[in-house]
C-alpha cells in the first residue's frame, strides 16, 4: 500500500508534463502501476477506460461515457485495485491514515477577477444560482509523513463545470478571442451554458489528529492539477414555429487547456466541506474574459 501511494504522489508530480505532451492529441493511453488508463475525446462524447494488468494482459475495470445530457459509468473492480467502490465500507484500522480524495461532490461555482475578487467577472455575466460543479474521484493512494498524523495524497478524477450566463447573453469567437455577447433579435434563452471536463490529479497535505483512538477528523490542503479534455457551449431557446432550439452552438471557445485549483477541506468520517480558487484563468491570456473559477462545495467519501 505505501508503494502505491509513493508511486501515486509520483505521477502527480509529473503531471504538467505529462499533460503538456498529451493535450495535442484526441485519444491517448497511458500506464501506471499496471493499471493502463485510456481516453478517447470524439466530437459528441469523452470515453474514459481503466483496465488492471494481469499476467500478460489487461482486464478492464472501470468505463466512464460522458455527453451532453447522459452518461454511463460502469466498475468492476475490487478496492485492493487502488479504484474505490462507491457506497461500499473500507476497512480501516484505528491508528493508520486514510486519503480522502475518492468520491463524490456537488458545489456551487463562481468567478473572480484577477485581483481575486469573488463574485466579481468582468466580460463574463455569470448566474451564480445556477451555476454549479459535479466532482467523481476514482483513485486515491495516502503516503505517510511526518510521524502518523500527516500524510501526501494523490489520485485520479473527474470533474465537470457549469457556467450559466444570465442577461440573456451568449459566448462567440470573434477574431480569436472570445466574449459574452447579447442574443439574436428576437432571441429569449432558456438556457446558456458553457460545461467543462477535467481530468483531474491532486497533490495534497493531509492532517489527521489522533482523538480518542480514531482518526475521524481530518484537514487537507494543496493544489489539484487539471486538464481540459471537453469544453462545449449550449442553448436552449423557442423558435417561432413553437419548437424548442437546443444544442452545442459551439466548442473550445479559447478555454485553458490546463487549469490548477487551490483547495482547502476539512471533513468527519465520510463527509467533508472544501472550498477551491484556481489562479489559472478560465480562458487563455488575451483570448477572452480575465475571469477564474472559485467553488464551495461538499464531497461524500467513498
Amino acid at each position: 500500500m505505501k508503494q502505491h501511494a509513493i508511486l501515486l504522489t509520483v505521477l502527480a508530480l509529473s503531471l504538467t508534463n505529462s499533460l503538456l505532451s498529451a493535450q495535442v492529441m484526441k485519444d491517448t493511453t497511458f500506464t501506471f502501476n499496471q493499471k493502463q488508463i485510456h481516453i478517447q475525446d470524439s466530437i459528441d462524447q469523452i470515453n474514459i477506460r481503466i483496465s488492471s494488468r494481469e499476467g500478460d494482459s489487461y482486464k478492464k475495470v472501470y468505463e466512464g461515457i460522458f455527453s451532453d445530457g447522459k452518461s454511463f459509468e460502469r466498475f468492476n473492480v475490487v478496492q485492493d485495485w487502488g479504484i474505490s467502490i462507491p457506497f461500499t465500507k473500507r476497512k480501516q484500522k484505528k491508528h493508520t491514515l486514510e486519503a480522502h480524495w475518492a468520491g463524490f461532490g456537488i458545489g456551487v461555482l463562481t468567478l473572480s477577477d484577477n485581483r481575486m475578487h469573488i463574485g466579481i467577472s468582468p466580460g463574463f455575466p455569470i448566474d451564480r444560482g445556477k451555476s454549479t460543479e459535479i466532482t467523481w474521484n476514482i483513485i486515491e493512494g495516502l503516503l505517510p509523513i511526518f510521524g502518523n498524523s500527516f500524510g501526501i495524497t494523490s489520485g485520479f478524477g473527474l470533474n465537470w463545470r457549469n457556467f450559466h450566463l444570465e442577461g440573456n447573453k451568449h459566448l462567440l469567437e470573434v477574431n480569436d478571442v472570445t466574449a459574452a455577447y447579447p442574443a439574436p433579435a428576437g432571441v429569449t434563452y432558456k438556457y446558456s451554458r458553457l460545461r467543462m471536463l477535467h481530468l483531474t490529479m491532486p497533490l495534497l497535505l493531509e492532517w489527521q489528529p489522533l482523538w480518542a483512538g480514531k482518526r475521524r477528523f481530518y484537514v487537507t490542503a494543496g493544489a489539484v492539477a487539471g486538464w481540459n479534455v471537453n469544453a462545449t457551449y449550449r442553448v436552449k431557446y423557442d423558435v417561432a414555429s413553437g419548437k424548442e432550439f437546443n444544442e452545442v452552438e459551439s466548442r473550445g471557445l479559447k478555454t485553458n487547456p490546463l487549469t490548477l485549483d487551490l483547495i482547502g477541506q476539512i471533513g468527519y468520517n465520510c463527509i467533508s466541506f472544501y472550498a477551491k480558487y484556481a489562479p489559472v484563468g478560465v480562458f487563455q491570456n488575451g483570448k477572452g474574459p480575465e475571469v477564474h473559477a472559485a467553488s464551495l462545495g461538499m464531497m461524500l467519501h467513498f
